[in-house]
């Protein structure tokens, strides 16, 4: 049969199926190219266009973006300068992936918030290490103007220092502090009082009376609720108190003159039995208290089922950090205040170690975002990582949309955020925990606690002590590794520096491609020295790790300085 054989309805069809598979091929050519050209093929020409890209797919965040894309678009174009920023988005689980394909590509975004390792960092991103210590244009009649980029930061932008290749990949948008969410309405009803805690023992005391507010009304009532799952909250408040019982370990002072003592000089003084061992595990007898107030189950519950059974009004006090105070406030049903942590008080057995509350001031900053070396468009994309971090830009973004506490100094925090503005505490820093060595010692670690909790271990602090004496092993590999990769990255270094080194012997540069290339030799001579420094701390843990080791296999040693029998 012919097609003139064909009915005419049959014909009319055919054409109707093939205009139609025309038009979606039109329309995915289309979209690839979109895809693929961050949009500019449907932009006019004349119009020098970026795209940014990051994972924060919080409340607020997306739209602060968007607002200042829309600000500097507007900016611009004032003084004739035609420029379009697309923002891009992706899930935060997939982003990892996502990111290693677009840097492979060769066409990645022109701003990504970074992920992965300081070697993808090293190759892939441009160096911003000349630019942090002039002043961001965008601070003028601010309260940082003139001041250098770098130190605009609440931590001096040293959360953005690459320590292995000493350079700047990045600059940071937010940080985040950690504080007590409160169902006051909860806390009212159990309690008879709107009295917040402001000690260990008074929060103790108010989980206490919500336990038997729950079996008086016959409702699951759970005192204090956790991200289980991922041992977030056991982290976060076993750091916490360990630091304030043990804040006089940094006033023993570091070999290389740091405000903190680390966690490899702590083991050398566990291993020669300079340190109180009833006071290193004070933390974890104040952790099996606070477990007794977790909900049954807690180790399988994860943030989104937490955040349920508060909105619902089943949970009275939730730790959480900043990143999720917006929602935390906004969905609630009912009033939710938000304090700091309890600190450890007069009344508590543990009183007379306490050192005072730690410190928030100078935490790091996150939410870095680099720019690729891809980009065809480096200097708009600088510009607008200086506009988005302007003592002005930044504040907006942050505060008056995401409700998370802005990466720049002299903020004004306000409403929610009064809440959020770093403590500072009696000028203590966090101690580092000599427990948590690495990314291994520290799960077995947190696994350790959370069986103490869950089987509500009779002496807490001597099994936790067994299994930390089990768990050497594990920490010794973990410090072999450390040194292993130290002597490759050695190479690395080196290769930098005598390749900056041979560029400094040339006469043709300019005055200041010189003083760029002088610098980045002296960042090289540092990076040289702290690399020595990580390998001089690896060699102190692997030789006290190996004592603590035999001296532990009985434990008799360590048991007799301690006076225990």
């Amino acid at each position: 049969m012919t097609k003139k054989d064909l009915p005419e309805s049959n014909r009319a069809a055919n054409r109707f199926g093939l205009v139609m598979a025309l038009g979606f091929y039109m329309v995915s050519v289309v979209m690839v190219i979109i895809n693929t050209s961050g949009g500019d093929n449907l932009i006019e020409r004349g119009v020098e266009t970026i795209t940014i890209a990051h994972w924060q797919l919080e409340d607020g965040f997306r739209e602060g973006f968007a607002e200042a894309i829309r600000q500097y678009e507007a900016l611009k174009a004032e003084k004739g300068i035609k420029v379009k920023i697309i923002q891009t988005t992706v899930p935060v689980r997939g982003y990892p992936q996502w990111f290693i394909t677009q840097l492979i590509s060769g066409d990645p975004a022109d701003v990504i918030e970074l992920s992965g390792s300081s070697q993808l960092h090293n190759q892939y991103f441009a160096s911003l290490a000349n630019y942090i210590s002039r002043p961001n244009p965008y601070n003028q009649g601010t309260p940082l103007q003139g001041i250098p980029w770098k130190d605009t930061f609440v931590d001096g932008m040293n959360s953005a220092l690459d320590p292995i290749y000493a350079d700047y990949f990045g600059v940071g948008t937010f940080f985040h502090v950690y504080r007590l969410y409160v169902n006051t309405q909860l806390l009212r009803k159990a309690t008879g009082s709107d009295k917040l805690p402001n000690t260990f023992d008074e929060w103790m005391n108010a989980c206490k009376k919500l336990r038997e507010y729950g079996k008086k009304t016959g409702r699951t009532i759970i005192p204090i609720g956790v991200r289980g799952f991922d041992k977030s909250t056991l982290s976060n408040m076993y750091k916490r108190y360990f630091s304030e019982l043990n804040g006089n370990l940094n006033d023993t002072g570091s070999n290389f003159c740091t405000p903190y003592v680390t966690t490899h000089e702590l083991l050398k003084l566990m291993s020669d039995k300079k340190l109180d061992r009833n006071r290193l595990l004070a933390a974890v007898d104040l952790v099996r208290e606070l477990g007794r107030n977790f909900g049954k189950g807690f180790s399988a519950t994860d943030l989104e089922q937490t955040k349920f059974l508060f909105f619902t009004g089943n949970v009275g006090f939730f730790p959480e950090g900043t990143w999720n105070a917006w929602s935390m406030v906004k969905n609630s049903p009912f009033k939710v205040e938000v304090i700091n942590i309890p600190v450890i008080g007069p009344n508590n057995r543990y009183y007379k170690d306490f050192t005072g509350r730690i410190s928030e001031m100078g935490v790091g900053v996150g939410g870095k975002f680099g720019i690729a070396k891809a980009s065809k468009h480096f200097n708009l994309a600088l510009d607008f990582l200086q506009f988005l971090t302007s003592y002005k830009m930044n504040q907006i973004t942050m505060m008056d949309y995401c409700k998370w506490p802005p990466a720049v100094i002299k903020a004004k925090y306000e409403g929610l955020l009064k809440k959020f503005k770093p403590t500072e505490g009696d000028s203590r820093k966090a101690v580092s925990n000599p427990f948590f060595l690495g990314k291994k010692s520290r799960s077995k670690t947190l696994k350790t606690l959370e069986r103490i909790i869950m089987d509500d271990v009779d002496n807490p602090k001597e099994y936790f002590w067994n299994e930390f004496a089990g768990n050497i092993p594990y920490m010794i590999e973990e410090v072999s590794e450390s040194l292993n990769a130290g002597e490759r990255q050695f190479f690395d270094i080196e290769g930098q520096r005598s390749s900056v080194g041979t560029a400094l012997l040339r006469t043709d540069m300019s005055k200041g491609e010189l003083n760029s290339l002088d610098a980045r030799y002296s960042m090289n001579l540092e990076n040289l020295v702290t690399r020595i420094r990580t390998r001089y701390y690896a060699k102190i843990s692997y030789e006290a790790l190996v004592k603590l080791r035999q001296d532990t296999s009985g434990q008799s040693a360590y048991r007799k300085q301690q006076g225990e029998k």
